[in-house]
């Protein structure tokens, strides 16, 4: 009887202990004037908690690392109250505004962010564990002293991050809006989606380059879409290779008076349905980068209005190039002011079919033999009404940069 009571008793202590273990969610509610640096520091937010932050400016010298991990059915969250403003604000440029490190299944929304270094650098732990499953979404991120966005840390491994309906303005050094990988494939960065984020004025006099959306080498399987992008310093959007993995997807962008090229593919992407203006550059530009050789690319039903070079330009990695999976389908492609609307160098060889509208062609027979001349007819740009955009741009004023 004593040993069959003991036994019963071990078990009931072996319940109750994994009962103690298993945390319950909590709501947490944080003001700048309490102590909320220390419980937004570290790790200790568990599955499911959600802090809400209430208005005012949360301030800090210090650097602050959130390592929160919460799981696919319980993420961790943190935002701003309903209907107030909450701003990260750093006196200096001296530290990254935010550091989220080996995060995983980390929500922040609705934040303003503003000083500091980068506004928010993704990287790992001190294990090496790699932050995954990040969603950004609704910040306002500006007047910052670096990149707005990064996720570059070398060995890393970023995967099923998302960032839509941000909007990033104003940034310094660098200067891009999302950085994302690393360059020779150093870091990789795959499975994510950039969506209807309203990106601008990256092209101040502090800015070294400027891209709006930057993709690095070894990088896959991302979608990039519905983003409003203009006054960049480089190009709008800016794709590598993916050394064999899933197409990069860019599909359904608004991209005008950028300082460089609208969009700049090396390989393996879908550029479909973008409407760019007034490029510095080329609408939409490819040439070798990094050992990524123009090809495995489909550029199809692409709006792009070309007042300096080409509307489309493809530089094959040697004079005898024979790259022929480069598809270039239904786009509308109007230059002017002398301007071509295709050159191909170096021996490109396209496929063409449906492709129409003014300025010449050279170097591609395919792309001459199906090319029609066409007048510019006024077609509705993408609506895209869930990007930010819209509180500050009138749809009509957008509307006229899209013409000849």
């Amino acid at each position: 009887m004593l040993a069959k009571f003991s036994a019963l008793g071990v078990g009931s202590l072996a319940l109750v202990l994994a009962l103690a273990a298993t945390s319950v969610a909590e709501t947490i509610s944080l003001s700048p004037q309490g102590d909320w640096f220390s419980r937004l520091d570290g790790s200790s937010l568990q599955p499911g908690d959600e802090v809400v932050l209430t208005e005012g400016t949360y301030a800090h010298a210090r650097r602050l690392v959130l390592g929160h991990r919460g799981t696919a059915d319980k993420p961790i969250i943190i935002r701003a109250a309903d209907n107030q403003r909450v701003v990260f604000k750093r006196p200096d440029a001296e530290q990254n505004t935010l550091n989220l490190e080996g995060c995983q299944y980390l929500t922040l929304r609705g934040l303003e962010i503003t000083g500091g270094s980068t506004a928010i650098r993704i990287g790992n732990d001190g294990s090496g564990q790699t932050s995954s499953d990040v969603v950004l979404e609704e910040l306002h991120i500006h007047h910052i002293g670096g990149v707005a966005i990064t996720c570059n840390n070398p060995g890393s491994e970023y995967r099923r991050m998302t960032f839509r309906r941000n909007h990033i303005h104003h940034t310094a050094d660098h200067g891009e809006a999302f950085y994302l990988g690393a360059n020779d494939a150093k870091a990789t960065f795959a499975d994510s989606v950039i969506e209807n984020n309203y990106i601008h004025h990256l092209n101040g006099p502090e800015v070294s380059q400027g891209d709006g959306i930057e993709i690095k080498l070894g990088s896959f399987n991302n979608r990039i879409v519905g983003n409003i992008i203009h006054d960049t310093k480089y190009p709008g959007i800016t794709v590598y290779g993916t050394r064999k993995g899933d197409r990069n997807v860019i599909v359904g962008n608004l991209i005008w008076k950028t300082g460089d090229h609208g969009i700049q593919a090396a390989a393996d992407a879908i550029i479909r349905d973008n409407w760019i203006a007034d490029a510095g550059g080329c609408g939409i530009y490819s040439r070798e980068h990094q050992g990524a050789t123009p090809g495995n690319l489909t550029i199809e039903n692409n709006h792009i209005f070309a007042r300096h070079e080409p509307a489309i330009r493809i530089i094959g990695s040697t004079p005898a190039s024979a790259v022929a999976t480069i598809e270039l389908t239904g786009n509308r492609l109007f230059a002017t002011g002398g301007q071509l609307a295709l050159r191909a160098d170096n021996g490109v060889l396209l496929k063409a079919a449906d492709n129409q509208g003014s300025g010449g062609v050279d170097g591609s027979p395919a792309f001459a033999k199906t090319w029609r001349p066409a007048a510019f007819k006024p077609t509705e740009l993408p609506q895209l009404k869930d990007n930010p955009a819209w509180q500050s741009l009138d749809p009509a004023q957008v509307a006229r940069q899209f013409a000849p």
